[in-house]
């Protein structure tokens, strides 16, 4: 490239040279865009795996909730069917001893 001041076209040299510099910033510009949009695309990803992660939490923890209210309520159930099987037992005792009563 010419010197500025030792060219026939001192204008054109100046255009060039002010050209070469302008490409040379817009380029880093362009370079940090890009990099800036990386870096924003990562915090999103990043805040996006943690809400994933927050969210997946929530659903174990209710699903442990549920799991526990699930195994009381067998276990109720299986003292109810206890309790059921007793009282039928003692019905029918009850209702036996009635019928001789009036049999007799």
């Amino acid at each position: 490239m010419s010197n500025l001041f030792t060219s026939k076209n001192p204008a054109g040299v100046a255009v060039g040279q002010t050209a070469a510099i302008f490409g040379v910033l817009a380029g880093g510009a362009v370079n940090a865009h890009m990099s800036g949009l990386q870096a924003m695309r990562q915090a999103r990803e990043s805040n996006n795996s943690n809400v994933l992660r927050y969210q997946l939490n929530v659903a174990i923890d209710r699903a442990q909730q549920l799991y526990d209210v699930a195994v009381e309520q067998a276990s109720e159930i299986e003292a109810l069917k206890a309790e059921n099987t007793r009282l039928r037992a003692a019905s029918a005792t009850y209702l036996a001893a009635a019928r001789r009563r009036v049999a007799a």
